[in-house]
């Protein structure tokens, strides 16, 4: 039996949107089938239980989070990484916004077994924004009085509460939050 590769993309996407709009407990294998158009079959032959096709789509979209973070730090200017950082994740979240609501809803229980590694990339995320505020400081760009790791987290929550809440445009979002850096921490 040959099964496009198309139906995978299709699963993912459907199950998304179920998950980011009900918890996971509440959305049923036989539902996101039947939202795909897809046969029983045909969902159970990509992805072998609901586990399965939640680590999926939660492993994958924050693959290609961190590789698009990743892409676009080729600058030896910490400012502007910084920049292009708080750019980037605002444009991520908003264009994947199903992706975000879904990984705010499990942020806090990523520590389970089979979702460590979904963890451990969130924590990559975080460790990258952290590595940019740690090269500031050393290049003398950025305040050196300000703990890091309480920046990183005021950021990172700067960055998804709008977005969370969906009543602010990107543009301003990015601006808003580089404005308040800009008179708070770079000299």
């Amino acid at each position: 039996m040959k099964v496009s590769a198309g139906k995978r993309g299709v699963i993912l996407n459907t199950a998304m949107t179920l998950f980011s709009k009900k918890p996971y407990h509440r959305v049923s294998m036989d539902e996101i089938a039947r939202k795909a158009r897809v046969a029983k079959g045909t969902l159970y032959y990509h992805f072998k239980s609901k586990e399965a096709l939640y680590a999926a789509l939660l492993h994958e979209g924050l693959d290609t989070m961190i590789l698009r973070l990743n892409e676009r730090f080729k600058r030896d200017d910490p400012v502007e990484n910084l920049k292009l950082f708080i750019s980037e994740l605002i444009s991520f979240f908003n264009e994947k916004r199903t992706f975000f609501l879904v990984l705010q809803q499990e942020e806090g229980k990523l520590f389970n077994k089979k979702l460590s590694n979904c963890y451990q990339k969130i924590c990559t995320v975080k460790d990258l924004l952290q590595s940019l505020l740690k090269e500031g400081v050393e290049k003398g760009k950025f305040r050196k009085d300000i703990d890091i790791k309480v920046l990183t987290e005021m950021i990172m929550g700067m960055i998804k509460e709008p977005v969370l809440k969906g009543k602010i445009k990107p543009r301003i979002h990015i601006q808003t939050i580089y404005s308040i850096l800009e008179q708070g921490i770079i000299l």
